[in-house]
């Protein structure tokens, strides 16, 4: 029996040893595989009963390999942004599918050399998917797991194919509740701008109505760049009112303080012409339920008061030309080309002759006290002088003849029948709003450019406007609907009382009118008296004696709380309004009290100190940055980030007792226990570390070590055999 049990003994020494060399072998292969745990083989012993106490039973040898799964291995660093490890316990969770459904399996690893397939996923090496959860902004729903990022609430969560929010339940392994990291979803990004801080100093040595203006880009939820002008106007020695206009695209924008308190003159709603309009096209201005109809009649317009001249030759160098308006004398004169001198900005008049307006348009609204704004009565085309409505009945223009530099009258400047006119005569009568049974004001076309077009536009909004309601503004703004210089387009104003306008331009089908109208209802500021005028203003910034913000507010209200103004803009363009239905207001901060640390009133030039948002424009995806925690932030080339992602990290109660697959990867067992899921760098489990590997724990030395003493020991088992062979031999011969 002992020599039989020596053979036996000696066989499962071979075995033992072959299945040492085996792991070598598998551990020396394995050397530069990421993420690779080496394979130890321990030894145990196979022990016989001893059934006496003067002889031995052999035994033998049994392997136990042993594969070293929560041994961490040499982090490596890398240069792809996908290269990802773990610093500490734990494994990054994987599946054998891009789109994982039932039956397909879920795996551990530590193999973190990602990179992105054909479809955007992020597959390693061994051809598994990494596996985590996505990332939404908080929808404030109790049911989200919520995960804070900066200053910002972000929830796990996704939108499945039917358009539902599905909230994640962070501690179950299904396809339910994990989601493959795909890049290429994530598209491209706009952030819209949520605040404005500005600082700028208005000079206290500026006269009382004196203003100045600036542009605040701000970018809405489609990155689109949009200007909102600010201008501020001085009130008083140690006051200004601001006055806003809402930016092209938008419907609206209201203006309030920190206190939603609302103040005159503010601007609401705006229409934007980018073409002149067709002859024959129609807008209809609807004002709390009474139509009128503005037509762009393509011909003289009744209304219209025009007078033609004509300038037998070509004025000489220094002569001049005068109109007296209301006995007020406007001077032109002449240079050598025929033209207005340099310094007489009012008119041009060329050898066609050809004549144009600026300055003078000013002359005739001081003189006339018209109900119109500054440059909206008064143009001049080819030889024909042309007085827009409304013109007071009574005013008197009169063209006197050129005169050369002798004092000599020149080349007579005739008129049709006679040299001066009278508004209220024949032929001149003045400009009303229509009757209630005809309420449609026509505007000529013929020739116009969209500029004056548009000049005429705002001449009928604002007269309906002013007619109907409240008389003439005492205070800024000017006008109830007004154009807005460098821009094609009319803002109605509003304040805390109003009344509804509806705009229908569906009569506009023609003449290249791509963006007629922001929206269809706007608010205006409605006023019972013209008195009440002069008590009424626009947002106002009271000043200190030392030039720091003494209030941003109208009222005494105590000044304790936040300094802030909000701007609830409603767009017009497809974009989510900023009016805290969609998306919150934009919070406008102006300094703080008694500080110089926004607007000041020093007596230096008006000056922009500083102006800032946090909004930016479209803007491509460039890339991802992975956080210690297992964020996954993607990059865009606007220099936005958004968090997208969180990979999570799996700890067993015994790593050690996994079964390994082909593919660097294990599966859970009853020996392993079942996975916990953890946020990386939480609750023991290791942190994510970016661009860097985990080498395999494969050291050569103790491998060639352990080989050579395998192999003694093989051939130590095989000399046991053939030694008991032996023996075996001198047996059998004694029978013979």
């Amino acid at each position: 029996m002992s020599l039989y049990g020596a053979l036996f003994s000696g066989v499962s020494g071979l075995q033992a040893q072959s299945s040492a060399m085996g792991a070598i072998a598998d551990n020396v292969t394995n050397v530069n595989t990421i993420g690779y745990k080496s394979t130890q083989v321990n030894f145990q012993t196979l022990v016989t009963k001893q059934a006496s106490l003067t002889k031995y039973s052999a035994g033998g040898v049994q392997s136990k390999p042993r594969q070293g799964v929560d041994v961490q291995g040499l982090l490596q660093s890398t240069t792809s942004a996908t290269d990802i490890s773990i610093s500490g316990q734990g494994f990054f969770i994987v599946n054998e599918s891009g789109n994982p459904s039932t039956g397909d399996i879920y795996a551990y690893s530590r193999a973190g050399s990602f990179k992105v397939d054909k479809e955007g996923n992020l597959q390693n090496t061994s051809g598994y998917y990494l596996q985590g959860w996505p990332l939404q902004t908080w929808d404030g729903s109790t049911q989200a797991v919520q995960k804070n990022v900066g200053n910002d609430t972000y929830m796990k969560a996704y939108q499945n194919s039917a358009g539902d929010t599905v909230y994640i339940n962070d501690n179950i392994v299904d396809n339910t509740n994990l989601r493959p990291l795909n890049l290429k979803t994530i598209g491209g990004t706009a952030v819209a701008s949520t605040t404005i801080s500005m600082g700028a100093n208005l000079p206290s040595s500026a006269d009382v109505g004196k203003s100045h203006k600036t542009d605040v880009l701000i970018y809405d939820s489609l990155g689109a760049p949009h200007n909102i002008n600010h201008t501020w106007t001085k009130r008083a020695s140690n006051a200004w009112d601001l006055s806003v206009v809402p930016p092209q695209g938008a419907a609206s924008i209201v203006v309030e303080d920190q206190n939603s308190a609302r103040y005159n003159y503010m601007s609401l709603g705006r229409m934007d012409f980018t073409a002149v309009p067709d002859s024959g096209t129609n807008m209809t201005l609807k004002v709390d339920g009474t139509d009128y109809v503005i037509e762009f009649t393509g011909a003289d317009d009744a209304a219209l008061q025009t007078r033609d001249l004509s300038i037998t030759s070509n004025p000489a160098d220094t002569e001049t030309f005068q109109m007296i308006i209301d006995g007020t004398p406007v001077t032109f004169e002449f240079d050598d080309d025929g033209v207005v001198a340099s310094g007489n900005t009012a008119v041009t008049i060329g050898s066609t002759p050809q004549a144009t307006v600026s300055n003078l348009t000013t002359v005739l609204n001081e003189s006339a006290d018209a109900q119109l704004g500054q440059g909206d009565w008064f143009s001049v085309t080819g030889t024909t002088f042309t007085f827009n409505n409304p013109v007071n009945s009574g005013t008197t223009v009169t063209f006197a003849r050129p005169t050369n530099n002798a004092g000599e009258v020149g080349p007579p400047v005739v008129a049709p029948a006679a040299n001066t006119y009278t508004f209220g005569d024949a032929g001149l009568s003045p400009a009303t709003l229509a009757a209630a049974g005809d309420r449609t004001l026509g505007i000529n076309v013929n020739g116009r450019s969209l500029s004056q077009v548009m000049d005429q536009l705002a001449n009928r909004v604002n007269n309906i406007l002013q007619t109907e309601y409240g008389g003439t503004p005492k205070s800024p703004p000017s006008s109830w609907g007004e154009r807005i210089a460098g821009e094609n387009s009319v803002v109605f104003h509003n304040g805390s009382t109003s009344f509804d306008i509806t705009v229908d331009m569906s009569g506009l089908t023609t003449g290249g009118v791509t963006s007629v109208v922001q929206n269809s209802l706007y608010t205006v500021e409605k006023l019972d008296s013209q008195a009440a005028w002069t008590s009424t203003s626009n947002y106002t910034v009271n000043f200190n004696g030392d030039g720091t913000p003494d209030k941003f507010m109208n009222t005494d209200e105590a000044a304790a709380t936040d300094p802030r103004l909000q701007y609830k803009i409603d767009w017009a363009n497809g974009a989510e309004d900023m009016n805290g239905s969609d998306s919150p207001a934009l919070s406008v901060s102006l300094g703080n009290y008694n500080v110089a640390d926004g607007l000041t009133q020093f007596g230096d030039t008006y000056q922009i100190n500083f102006i800032s948002q946090n909004g930016a424009s479209f803007g491509n995806f460039a890339g991802v940055t992975i956080g210690e925690d297992g964020v996954v932030t993607a990059l865009f080339d606007n220099g936005v980030t958004r968090p997208v992602f969180m990979i999570p990290v799996a700890t067993m109660v015994n790593p050690n007792g996994m079964d390994s697959l082909s593919g660097n990867v294990w599966i859970e067992t009853d020996f392993s226990g079942q996975p916990t899921v953890r946020e990386a760098g939480s609750a023991g489990s290791g942190s994510v570390q970016q661009s860097s590997l985990e080498a395999s724990t494969v050291d050569l030395g103790e491998e060639f070590t352990s080989m050579i003493t395998t192999q003694r020991a093989y051939s130590a088992a095989a000399k046991i055999i053939s030694t008991s062979d032996e023996m075996l031999e001198e047996l059998l011969r004694v029978k013979r």
